[in-house]
C-alpha cells in the first residue's frame, strides 16, 4: 500500500515559478499552481497583472522512507535554483523549508480620521515591491470602507505585507522603505514590524 503527502510551496520570485514547477513535476503525481492573492484574498481581485506564485502538490511512494527520500531530493533540487521559497506540509502545516529572513509589516489606521481617495491603491502597490532589497507579498483584508469618507465609527482593518530578503540588512532597508512610503500615503498611518524568520 502506498503512502502520500500533500504540500504547499510558495515562491517569492515570480519569474522562478515555471522552473519550480518543472522540478516539482519530477516528484509529484499531481500539482497545481495558482496565485496567493487568489488563494488568500476574500474579495474579488483583478488577476490580469498577478502571476502564479503558490503551488499545491502531492507526492506518493511505496513507503514512508521512500517518500521522505523523495522530499529530501526535491528540496535539494529546489535549493539549486537559488531562489527564496517556503515549503510546508499542507495537512499538518509543518514548515519543511523557510526563507532565511522574513517579516511582516502591518499598516494600521487607528489614527486616520479621513480616508483619502487612492489610499488603498497606493498600499496595494507596496505589496508588489520586487527589487534588489527583497520581495513583498500582501493580501486585502475582508472589508475596506469607501475612500473619501470619515472613518469615525468605522473599524478599518489593518493591511498586512509579508517581506523577505537575502540578508537582515536588506530586509531592514526594505522595511524602512515601506514605512516611508506608508507615511507618504498618509502621515497618520501607523506601521508595525514583526520578525517571522531570522
Amino acid at each position: 500500500m502506498s503512502v502520500k503527502q500533500n504540500f504547499i510551496l510558495g515562491v517569492f520570485k515570480n519569474s522562478k515559478v515555471s522552473k519550480v514547477n518543472t522540478i516539482i513535476s519530477q516528484y509529484a503525481v499531481a500539482y497545481k499552481d495558482t496565485t496567493s492573492y487568489m488563494y488568500f484574498a476574500k474579495q474579488p481581485i483583478d488577476t490580469t497583472n498577478i502571476t502564479n506564485d503558490i503551488i499545491f502538490f502531492q507526492i506518493t511512494a511505496e513507503n514512508k522512507m521512500i517518500l521522505n527520500r523523495k522530499v529530501k531530493n526535491l528540496i535539494n533540487d529546489l535549493d539549486e535554483l537559488n531562489t527564496d521559497y517556503i515549503l510546508k506540509d499542507y495537512d499538518s502545516e509543518e514548515y519543511l523549508v523557510t526563507i532565511k529572513y522574513g517579516a511582516k509589516v502591518t499598516i494600521k489606521f487607528d489614527n486616520v480620521k479621513f480616508l483619502k481617495p487612492g489610499t488603498f491603491k497606493k498600499i496595494d502597490e507596496l505589496k508588489f515591491i520586487n527589487n534588489d532589497l527583497g520581495y513583498c507579498k500582501g493580501f486585502k483584508p475582508n472589508f475596506r470602507p469607501l475612500e473619501g469618507n470619515s472613518t469615525e465609527n468605522l473599524e478599518v482593518l489593518p493591511e498586512i505585507i509579508y517581506i523577505t530578503s537575502d540578508s537582515e540588512e536588506n530586509l531592514l532597508k526594505l522595511r524602512d522603505h515601506i514605512f516611508k512610503k506608508a507615511l507618504e500615503i498618509d502621515s497618520n498611518l501607523e506601521t508595525e514590524f514583526t520578525w517571522m524568520f531570522q
